[in-house]
């Protein structure tokens, strides 16, 4: 029995395993036919591709599965008085490679950890210096010509930049973990950035006390965005170096409790964008490699969501939702692309958004990527050398090339310092969150959500956009700023009679948070609030009306306090040993 789950479950979960494994001609009721295929069955649940299931709680850890190999060495014995008959059936699991790179969080890092990453920065990339010679402004200013954005590249893009910058500092970048449990919490000190980009100075190992390269960072060309955007807030020298929003700076500040709280938006998006199955979409879809799906120079958080047509549709077209927002959250030079590299604050928040990326890719071992696209300006299978003139394009590091399990590119994440934030479309934040660094486990469940049920295929698109106790809605209610609206949920049609059998038949259902707009308006159960939907045929922008809507199948929302009844689950039931 799997000791580590609730133990109200277990029989249920050994029962599941048996009819499973039945199917497989393993009888794990018989002593012989277990003892047979002992060595088999410990190396698929310690790859992983058993049990086959999707409840990550059901996977054997690593005590369990090395209780299961320390009784198969010794000749499975079938009770105490057994015989034992010790051999290395199975040798002992590999370790981590020694020879990786650990990124680790910024606040689990050493004083001499972190005083070693400033004088990298300081000794080898010269960060202080405005000098169109100084590898600091050089490297940053790969992100200012070449970063790629809204296309299936973004994220393989920055992963190259920043194993550049590891190459040549010699060392892992630490990672700022933004999706900490509390780091929404105004009274964490994990909230707004971290202390170490704060702090003045620091000693460096010569002995002498320096400016904190980590916040004294020469700005792009030695002038922060800060003096064009906001010339009256620049005294003195602030112009040379980059800058970020006061509010991080000022305790005072009387906005600081609200504007700390903001990014609890930004987690549930990153939450809800590692739940999708598909990453993106293909690299040159629209017409040309490297021609984006959109174009956003400047962030000013929270971003509308219209900005980000593909955010219903696949992770990468949500992923860059979050991204944009913190960085307009940390402001004037991380709010603009052309300057937001030569803050290095980057370094550490984008090694999160890699982390990040890092889960996602994890979770999807056969994803599919647009292999070949190049990675300009970034030579090589590890992105160690630039060459930014080379027409060769066959010389530059590709997409498929990033896009690995980033232990097979020489890096690797150490775990978090506190619990991580999780949520999930259905609109729960977990009761008792992760703690481990790369942890998919899906979130316990919960509520307030808005269930639409019998979800099939549809000739036509449309847009469903759900409000709270607001019967009038329409589409100039649509946004953020009303605090009615509940989200949109995006029906994608085939364009085509459906005749070959192609559709879903027995129809899904889809679930929709509807956490926030419950807050702003200060609802509480047990009655249920009105239910109102806009519903919009994207071709002609036509509105339907109630009737029209409810002939679609899926098209009716239904509002839940707490967990949805059995036949609106979020998933079709599995069944065990259906590959699930």
């Amino acid at each position: 029995m799997p000791y580590w789950i609730d133990e109200a479950e277990r029989e249920d979960v050994g029962y599941f395993w048996t009819r499973c494994m039945a199917a497989y001609l393993i009888d794990f009721t018989d002593y012989d036919s277990v003892t047979t295929w002992a060595v088999t069955i410990y190396n698929h649940l310690a790859s992983r591709n058993m049990p086959l299931t999707r409840d990550q709680r059901q996977m054997w850890p690593d005590e369990a599965l090395e209780t299961l190999r320390a009784w198969i060495n010794a000749g499975c014995p079938r009770d105490a008085t057994s015989t034992l008959d010790p051999a290395e059936r199975i040798p002992p699991p590999v370790q981590p490679d020694p020879g990786l790179r650990v990124r680790k969080d910024i606040t689990a890092l050493s004083e001499a950890e972190l005083t070693a990453f400033r004088a990298a920065l300081d000794d080898i990339m010269h960060v202080g210096s405005s000098s169109p010679s100084s590898p600091w402004q050089q490297w940053a200013y790969l992100h200012t010509n070449w970063c790629l954005h809204y296309q299936e590249a973004f994220g393989f893009w920055h992963r190259a930049f920043l194993m550049y910058l590891e190459d040549r500092i010699g060392m892992a970048i630490p990672y700022w973990d933004w999706m900490a449990w509390d780091a929404a919490d105004p009274t964490s000190p994990r909230a707004g950035l971290p202390q170490a980009f704060l702090d003045e100075t620091y000693v460096h190992p010569d002995g002498s006390t320096r400016p904190n390269p980590l916040r004294f960072a020469a700005a792009k060309d030695g002038r922060s965005k800060k003096c064009d955007v906001a010339p009256d807030r620049c005294t003195g020298d602030e112009c040379r170096y980059v800058q970020r929003l006061e509010v991080f700076s000022d305790p005072a500040d009387p906005d600081r409790a609200r504007y700390f709280e903001m990014p609890r938006i930004f987690q549930d998006q990153v939450a809800d964008a590692l739940l999708f199955d598909s990453f993106s979409t293909p690299q040159g879809a629209w017409g040309a490699t490297g021609v984006p799906w959109a174009n956003i120079p400047v962030f000013t958080p929270p971003q509308p969501d219209d900005l980000y047509p593909f955010r219903q549709i696949n992770f990468d077209g949500l992923y860059e939702q979050p991204h944009d927002n913190y960085h307009g959250w940390i402001g004037y030079d991380m709010a603009d692309n052309a300057y937001t590299a030569f803050d290095p604050i980057f370094i550490s928040y984008h090694a999160n958004i890699d982390r990040m990326l890092e889960i996602w890719i994890r979770a999807h071992p056969g994803a599919q990527y647009t292999t070949q696209t190049p990675l300009q300006p970034f030579v090589g299978p590890l992105a160690t050398a630039v060459d930014e003139a080379s027409p060769e394009r066959w010389r530059y590091t590709t997409l498929g090339q990033m896009a690995q399990d980033c232990r097979r590119l020489g890096y690797d994440y150490g775990p978090v310092t506190v619990p991580s934030y999780r949520a999930t479309r259905q609109g729960a934040a977990q009761d008792k969150p992760q703690a481990a660094g790369l942890s998919t486990a899906p979130a316990v469940a919960g509520g307030p959500w808005i269930a639409f049920s019998g979800v099939r295929c549809t000739h036509d698109s449309y847009t469903i956009d759900v409000f709270l106790e607001k019967p009038d809605a329409d589409a100039g209610d649509i946004g953020p700023a009303c605090p009615n609206y509940v989200g949109r949920f995006s029906r994608i049609g085939m364009g085509i009679v459906d005749d070959k059998g192609r559709c879903i038949r027995h129809g899904v259902t889809r679930l929709m948070t509807a956490r926030r707009a419950v807050a702003a308006l200060g609802l509480s159960g047990p009655e249920a609030p009105e239910v109102t939907a806009v519903v919009t045929r994207l071709s002609d922008g036509h509105r339907l009306g109630d009737d029209e809507a409810a002939a679609l199948p899926g098209f009716v929302p239904r509002f839940h306090w707490g967990a949805p009844p059995a036949d609106t689950a979020a998933d079709p039931p599995v069944t065990p040993c259906c590959g699930g």
